[in-house]
């Protein structure tokens, strides 16, 4: 048997010190021992960076970099750079993964012959610690690269996420995380799917997404919520001229993005709703250019179609009591 292929896990590093030890060691316990874990500590203000430095000395496998703060992207780029393995993947610092993930994924990845492979996750209440399942393929098989790519824009057992995939390193090439931007795996992610000869779905769940409180994913109505639309906005007319056989798909997920603000706005307080009057105007207006698509579109259900078109029209906040009634 030949000798196993560098795997590199790149993990982020932000003031995460309660939950460091329980992601790095959930990676280095891995039966697939040839693994280089690079933990970017991204100008971390508690303990995060001394933990990072105690796991390098302890284990040749880890490596360390200090960089200033410049958020999530910045620091999985720079983890880009640093990396020498033939596979790549990602962990976030406040999640962590299941025993035996990364042998059985590359061992998929060599059996199908594919460039990619996603797993499923879980998805772990910050509060509560209960843990359910999240996105998951239902099926073990391989598949295009544009067929994965509508598949995310639909949200069919995967998604953008970076995390719950394991990359032959050369998928990214040039390719990089925007920074400055949150949603960042959207504009990144169906690139690299698309680059992709043959991707492999794995119908396990091994990821462990912890959802804890106070998150950029839990955070009030800011500029950064209209991010994942300015996203959509580039990639719908980029597959509707090179890829028309996901437009359909593509479009789904623009809608939903539209309609996503739509929604955060309509239900925010008063002050929010002024603050960003003009982004609603836009987001109403861009959203009315779909409706023929998702009141016909398969990929709609009655009541989504009901919301978007009240939505379109400007009274979804005025009837909103009554379509939620009990």
């Amino acid at each position: 048997m030949g000798r196993e292929k560098l795997l590199s896990v790149i993990v982020p590093v932000y003031n995460v010190a309660p939950y460091l030890s329980r992601c790095v060691d959930s990676i280095l316990s891995q039966s697939y021992r040839e693994l280089e874990v690079i933990l970017v500590d991204d100008g971390s203000g508690d303990d995060s960076g001394r933990i990072c430095d105690e796991y390098a000395a302890a284990d040749p496998r880890v490596r360390v970099i200090h960089k200033e703060n410049g958020g999530l992207s910045s620091a999985r780029n720079m983890g880009l750079e640093a990396a020498k393995g033939d596979y790549l993947t990602f962990v976030d610092s406040d999640d962590w993964i299941e025993p035996e993930s990364y042998g059985p994924m590359i061992g998929l990845l060599e059996q199908y012959d594919g460039d990619l492979i996603c797993g499923g996750r879980y998805d772990v209440d910050g509060k509560t610690g209960e843990k359910t399942l999240g996105l998951c393929p239902k099926k073990t098989e391989r598949i295009s690269g544009e067929e994965m790519a509508g598949r995310i824009f639909l949200w069919d057992g995967c998604d953008s996420s970076a995390c719950d995939k394991l990359y032959r390193r050369r998928l990214f090439g040039t390719l990089r995380y925007p920074e400055g931007k949150v949603c960042e795996d959207v504009s990144v992610t169906y690139k690299i799917v698309l680059e992709a000869k043959a991707a492999v779905l794995w119908d396990k769940p091994f990821y462990n997404y912890y959802h804890r409180p106070g998150s950029i994913t839990t955070a009030a109505v800011s500029e950064k919520s209209f991010h994942l639309s300015q996203h959509t906005a580039e990639i719908y007319p980029y597959i509707r001229e090179n890829y028309p056989a996901v437009e359909p798909q593509a479009r789904f997920l623009r809608v939903r993005s539209l309609s996503h603000i739509l929604l955060l706005l309509d239900q925010a307080e008063a002050d929010t709703r002024q603050r960003f009057a003009g982004e609603y105007r836009q987001a109403r207006k861009e959203l009315r250019k779909h409706t023929g698509f998702f009141l016909t579109s398969p990929y709609f259900g009655t009541q989504e179609r009901i919301r978007d078109l009240l939505l379109v029209l400007g009274l979804y906040r005025v009837l909103r009591p009554l379509l939620h009634r009990d």
